[in-house]
């Protein structure tokens, strides 16, 4: 396609995709400010003949990252909902990585103080804590007591 419009919307695409991986609803979002709804529908579907636009992937890097940063799964699942990703491909996601969510819960109660005995304050504070950052009630309990 040779129309000068595409052509930008294309390049604009491609300079958002360069900094990280989106959703097709993301891009599709930041698109709409300054493109129709057809170019972007053509932007969309080349970026993704390309390979430059591939949601699994996307979920995988993800997931990944933000495992790395110490959020559970809950969280990572909600904000992959709010960036527009399906919940097939969240699940899939989920379950295709190797993350071990109760021994990553269980490290991060470590680094907050966990490895001593707590005072019931402090300890259901650590458990709301946990719960924050996306990990389920038995992960989050696994964290603080070390047995499921």
């Amino acid at each position: 396609m040779s129309d000068p419009l595409y052509k930008t919307a294309l390049a604009s695409a491609l300079r958002l995709l360069a900094r990280r991986d989106h959703a097709a609803a993301e891009l599709r979002r930041h698109l709409q400010t300054q493109y129709d709804e057809a170019t972007i529908a053509v932007v969309l579907a080349r970026c993704t003949e390309l390979g430059w636009l591939d949601e699994a992937r996307m979920v995988e890097v993800f997931i990944r990252g933000r495992a790395a940063r110490g959020q559970g799964p809950l969280r990572i699942r909600f904000e992959l909902r709010q960036r527009g990703v399906s919940a097939e491909l969240i699940d899939a996601g989920l379950a295709d990585c190797d993350q071990d969510w109760f021994a990553l819960a269980r490290d991060l109660a470590e680094r907050r103080g966990a490895s001593a005995p707590l005072e019931p304050k402090a300890r259901a504070r650590l458990l709301g804590f946990l719960q924050r950052r996306g990990f389920t009630h038995e992960q989050a309990r696994y964290g603080l007591e070390g047995e499921a």
